[in-house]
């Protein structure tokens, strides 16, 4: 959560019309669930004070059973009213009101438990109607077929090239099989928040396969999506895990250069291949596949 494409302009439109109607400054969207630290804030519209966000999160994280406002430091009046999206992911709705405005009121907190009501159920039905993942909350394979391929689209006119990353999960039926589906899933959540925090809003991230997540990215060469692969390598995944189990990662890269006639189903199959090539060597690292010939560049392990 945020989903992408036409979807996440609704929610986006929801909001600035009920900023404008309700005489609000601002409303966010967060998503508190346990693996989601790294980008809590799902939407947001109009304008915000420095620590809006943070008071909102610790109104929803302490008062998580009902609406509650406060005034923050910078005088602005937040509302924030929580919720618990599908299968486990608390968060809610903040609403506030510029520096020294008029109080909130029992009224506004109907209003607004209200709004947040209809929220809560259409992001709900959305991760179902949409293409999207609901233990992640990113788009799935579906999704992202489609919508990587319209980008391919409009790679030619431009003359510029992109890179597809497919991040693979080293030994994720392991954990399942000796630490429970729940750890497992808890790896899943945490890789999508990571990976979510470090790519361009423009970027297209989603979960194709069971332990992989892909990541589109217009514009960049493999030379340059090697360098983000490895800070993905780089960084602690999962840290808790019990009797010391580790989390690495198998990446592969393919990139389309124009003049090429690949769609995102080809670059699939071949960051694939260089993934499953360096899971075969003992994993956690990337390797780039280039078009009709064995993988040439990796990293860190050959």
């Amino acid at each position: 959560m945020p989903f992408g494409g036409d979807y996440d302009g609704s929610i986006v439109a929801v909001l600035e019309q009920l900023r404008l109607t309700a005489d609000l400054e601002g409303l966010a969207i967060l998503d508190l669930s346990q693996d989601a630290a790294d980008a809590p804030v799902a939407y947001c519209v109009g304008d915000a004070g420095q620590d809006t966000t943070a008071v909102g999160q610790a109104m929803l994280t302490t008062s998580p059973g009902q609406p509650s406002h406060t005034v923050a430091r910078d005088k602005r009046r937040i509302l924030a009213c929580p919720w618990v999206l599908p299968p486990a992911r608390p968060g809610g709705l903040l609403l506030w009101r510029a520096p020294r405005s008029k109080a909130w009121t029992e009224a506004d907190h109907g209003l607004a438990a209200s709004v947040a009501l209809l929220l809560r159920i259409t992001i709900g039905a959305g991760m179902g109607q949409v293409g999207i993942d609901r233990l992640t909350g990113l788009p799935n394979r579906r999704w992202f077929l489609d919508e990587a391929d319209r980008h391919i689209d409009r790679l030619e006119p431009d003359g510029t090239v992109g890179t597809l990353l497919l991040v693979d999960i080293d030994d994720l039926r392991r954990i399942n099989l000796t630490l429970g589906r729940g750890q497992g899933d808890r790896v899943l959540v945490r890789l999508a928040s990571q990976i979510r925090a470090k790519v361009r809003p423009g970027d297209l991230v989603a979960r194709v396969g069971e332990d992989e997540i892909a990541v589109w990215l217009t514009g960049m060469d493999h030379l340059t999506a090697a360098e983000r692969a490895d800070s993905f390598c780089n960084r602690p995944l999962f840290q808790g895990l019990p009797d010391g189990h580790g989390v690495t990662l198998s990446i592969g890269i393919a990139s389309r250069y124009p003049g090429s006639t690949e769609d995102i189903r080809t670059l699939l199959r071949r960051a694939h291949m260089a993934a499953r090539d360096v899971k075969t060597k003992g994993g956690g690292g990337w390797r780039v596949s280039h078009p009709e010939t064995a993988p040439r560049c990796f990293g860190p392990r050959e």
